[in-house]
């Protein structure tokens, strides 16, 4: 609960000791998740984002 109480005084939210506790409680299965994430070998160097390409033509691909 210390490492939680840590991250959420650092990002300055102001929490409740209920929603503390609640958050806590949860932090573990939120890092697996995050931890799953990067656990994808084939991923590992994919760009996750679309980029806006200026020079970028459109093709008529239904033209045969």
């Amino acid at each position: 609960m210390a490492e939680v109480g840590l991250l959420v005084s650092r990002a300055g939210l102001p929490l409740s000791a209920a929603e503390l506790a609640e958050l806590a409680a949860s932090y573990p299965l939120q890092q697996a998740g995050v931890d799953a994430l990067y656990a994808v070998p084939e991923a590992r160097y994919a760009d996750p984002a679309l980029r806006f390409r200026a020079d970028a033509r459109m093709t008529d691909w239904t033209a045969a």
